[in-house]
């Protein structure tokens, strides 16, 4: 057998999980991706995808990642946004988030307080999470009038933005599944 290395995460995840499970790998060589040897020459008529790392069986196959764990899919985007008023730069970089975690630090009867103090309301958070056509919409960062009970905050929010809503609090964890595992629910 024969490992094929390169730079990378992938491979160096490999060597790792073969350290710590206390097995040697077979022999190694060496593809030089900077160089592009991963598709041209010997390895690529050995591998046509170029993917590394790989292992070369005693009877010529190779196996690659996806043999292995599958076909590759999209990651998950999250996007976190601090003190701040609604703005196209932030309605750009979450646009299909799967996540947008957003203040809102005041109500829709608090609008002129949130502009003087360069926050956001949580209809204008959540309009922002619409525009930007996001799965999740977590709001955080409440006043202290709504910090036994955001659920007002919540009710603003709902009335413009139709995907699912989070009223996040201190040390809540959020999964964000893969799009392909579980579907967003409004």
């Amino acid at each position: 057998m024969k490992f094929y290395d390169s730079l990378g995460p992938n491979p160096k995840l490999v060597r790792m999980f073969a350290a710590e499970k206390g097995f040697a790998l077979p022999q190694i060589e060496k593809v030089d991706i900077m160089a592009g040897a991963n598709r041209q020459g010997p390895y690529l008529s050995k591998n046509p995808s170029g993917q590394l790392p790989s292992l070369e069986l005693d009877d010529g196959r190779v196996i690659e990642p996806s043999v292995l764990v599958g076909p590759t899919r999209p990651g998950r985007a999250v996007v976190i946004t601090g003190d701040t008023r609604p703005c196209a730069a932030t309605i750009e970089h979450a646009a299909g988030a799967d996540l947008l975690v957003h203040e809102a630090t005041f109500g829709d009867e608090d609008a002129p307080r949130a502009l003087e103090t360069m926050h956001s309301t949580a209809r204008e958070a959540a309009t922002v999470a619409r525009m930007a056509n996001v799965r999740t919409l977590a709001l955080t960062h409440f006043s202290a009038r709504y910090s036994r009970d955001p659920s007002d905050l919540g009710r603003e929010a709902r009335e413009v933005f139709g995907g699912t809503l989070v009223l996040a609090k201190d040390g809540m964890e959020i999964d964000v599944p893969f799009r392909d595992a579980v579907p967003a629910t409004a």
